[in-house]
């Protein structure tokens, strides 16, 4: 029982808490163009400080924030959210000098990213477990963990650890030389690591590399999460939208990613931009030369871009020729309630396209993903839930990816209807008939349970699916058609064997995903992962004899890994979806094998993303 004192009121209780933040960074205020744009001020759910929801740090349900500074060796004094008069003014004003407001900042972007994830998938975000498979509740965030140009996620401490350093000596554009600069102050580098952190608690096998994509798929999303809450800032979209007369195809605010960061450490321009062409230009190409994770990861997050401008023009074409006549802007000013207007589509077609990135994390393989696989979970999360694609989102998105040279393996064209995942029935009309809740009746899907208690349900929910999956009877063969993993006692010496015999499975989670669609309609889905590793070889005739039966049972080069994320509709037991990276595929073997032997770059990769390194995003980020 709490000692803190319950306090009762005749008055309702607020629906949200407010903080003040940058909308960008320290640098944005520099500018007297800018300035006027960039605090912003963030509303979140209200969380009681009477039931212990939101106390010092601030520590909340999901985050909390301990500010030591190891570089001084001190504790910074806590921010306490639940002082009246920081309530009444909104927390804190932004400094760059009170450690107290880059506590308060970094809590508010983190919860703010959080819950925009958590509208899309339809549930509570949980963080991925601790060693020993133990229940997370609170992510850290760790505001001045370290005296350097770097930010990042780790996985081993389920952190979020900022950086500070000096910057250039020489002056760019409007930072002093030598000045402080705080990671903690952007607010493209706390969304970037905090969506690093989800992530990896959606998917744990994604920092793994078996692929360039792989290596550069969670730094894209990171940066797409970023840019997509530019957009979320009304004053902000405003006021960018009237200094480019209404044109996003260029560089601005809305299109750079932590221009501080950038600026600081010599780059042109902020760190990454969103834009990787000039208008009417053919943009580049992504080739198989292109390595290095951030750079590869860009033609992604300039394929999405290029499919929220599109989408936007196509929202607002209506406005453009009501005002001009003509089909676009031609430079001219733009009078304020059309840049109002403007604004709204742009934040409408933003947060759309974020709510399907998102919701295609449910809709990718379990590993080694690719830049196409999450081509076609994005059509097919969105086809799933919004059959009227009145503004052709999805061929946008299908463009985007087009015009840059990204395609699926396996698509029959880059028609958005070829790019939807097929339903297993396509492939075996006996697999249609399989009716999920007969098959494991006894999942919970109830409502009102506590993150620890939605933990604890879906390790009991694991526990059932891999009860099913490892009886072997007259259907074991069908569920390896579908899953494209080996069940049965046949399988190959090099996949590891549990007690009584047969094949052993993972199953990383099961979910149940409740959502709601543009019109109304509600989906309720289960939402399996399952995965299956095989030991591997450098050497291919090795290889072959280890599958036989051959040599040493326990040796390995490195792990090859297979899987299957199930989509299945609550209501009817249908499985709709079995998306699958087949454990017996050879092909993928042998690319996996050519990356992990290709030189330079797949050597960096196993120093950032090895299995015996545990801060993959460490050395990452600071190059």
């Amino acid at each position: 029982m709490s000692d803190r004192p319950q306090w009762t009121s005749e008055y309702p209780v607020p629906p949200a808490r407010r903080f003040r933040a940058y909308a960008f960074d320290p640098l944005a205020s520099a500018s007297a163009e800018t300035s006027v744009v960039n605090e912003v001020v963030i509303s979140l759910p209200w969380e009681d400080p009477w039931e212990e929801q939101l106390g010092l740090g601030p520590s909340g349900e999901y985050l909390e924030v301990i500010d030591h500074d190891p570089a001084v060796g001190v504790f910074y004094r806590p921010l306490d959210p639940n002082d009246v008069l920081l309530v009444a003014q909104d927390g804190l004003p932004p400094s760059e000098g009170v450690p107290q407001f880059h506590q308060q900042m970094t809590y508010a972007v983190a919860m703010k990213t959080i819950r925009n994830f958590e509208r899309a998938l339809g549930r509570k975000v949980l963080w991925s477990d601790a060693p020993g498979d133990g229940f997370v509740q609170k992510l850290r965030i760790y505001p001045h963990a370290l005296r350097e140009a770097n930010a990042y996620y780790s996985p081993e401490k389920k952190a979020l650890l900022f950086g500070y350093y000096r910057g250039s000596p020489s002056v760019r554009g409007h930072s002093l030389p030598n000045a402080w600069v705080f990671t903690c102050l952007s607010h493209d580098i706390i969304a970037h690591e905090t969506a690093h952190a989800i992530l990896d608690g959606v998917h744990r096998r994604f920092v793994e590399p078996s692929s360039l994509d792989t290596l550069a798929f969670h730094e894209a999303f990171a940066d797409i999460v970023a840019l997509m809450q530019h957009f979320t800032m009304t004053e902000v979209v405003e006021h960018q939208l009237a200094q480019t007369r209404g044109v996003l195809r260029g560089r601005n605010l809305l299109t750079t990613l932590a221009g501080q960061f950038g600026d600081s450490t010599g780059r042109d321009g902020g760190l990454r931009q969103a834009i990787d062409a000039t208008a009417g230009a053919a943009p580049p190409v992504l080739t198989p030369d292109v390595t290095a994770p951030h750079e590869r990861g860009s033609y992604l997050v300039a394929a999405v871009f290029d499919a929220l401008v599109t989408i936007f023009e196509r929202r607002s074409a209506d406005l453009v020729r009501l005002v001009t006549g003509r089909s676009s802007f031609t430079g001219e000013e733009l009078p304020p309630d059309l840049v109002k207007r403007l604004a709204v589509e742009a934040a409408k077609s933003a947060d759309h396209l974020l709510r399907i990135c998102v919701r295609a994390l449910d809709y990718v393989p379990p590993v080694d993903i690719s830049f196409g696989d999450f081509l076609r979970a994005m059509i097919t999360a969105d086809a799933d839930l919004v059959s009227d694609d009145r503004f052709r989102y999805r061929q946008a998105v299908a463009e985007g990816f087009r015009r840059r040279g990204i395609y699926p393996r396996d698509a029959m064209s880059m028609v958005p209807e070829s790019l939807v995942w097929q339903a297993p029935g396509v492939w075996d009309a006996e697999l249609a008939t399989l009716d999920f809740n007969d098959l494991v009746p006894d999942l919970d899907r109830s409502v009102k349970m506590t993150r620890a208690e939605i933990w604890k349900q879906s390790r009991a929910n694991a526990m059932a699916v891999h009860r099913w999956l490892t009886h072997d009877d007259d259907r074991t063969a069908n569920w390896e058609r579908m899953l494209g993993l080996r069940l049965r006692p046949d399988a190959p010496a090099t996949i590891g064997r549990s007690r009584d015999g047969l094949p052993k499975v993972e199953v990383h989670s099961v979910r149940l995903a409740r959502r709601l669609g543009p019109d109304g309609q509600e989906q309720e889905q289960w939402v399996i992962e399952v995965t299956q590793r095989r030991r591997a070889f450098f050497d291919s005739d090795q290889q072959a004899a280890a599958d036989a039966g051959e040599g040493d049972p326990q040796a390995r080069d490195f792990w090859f890994r297979g899987g299957a994320t199930l989509l299945v509709s609550h209501q009817s037991g249908e499985i709709r979806y079995a998306i699958r990276k087949r454990i017996d595929d050879d092909r993928r073997l042998a690319a996996h094998r050519t990356f992990l032997l290709g030189g330079r770059e797949a050597d960096m990769g196993d120093v950032y993303f090895g299995e015996h390194v545990r801060e993959p995003f460490a050395l990452l980020h600071r190059s």
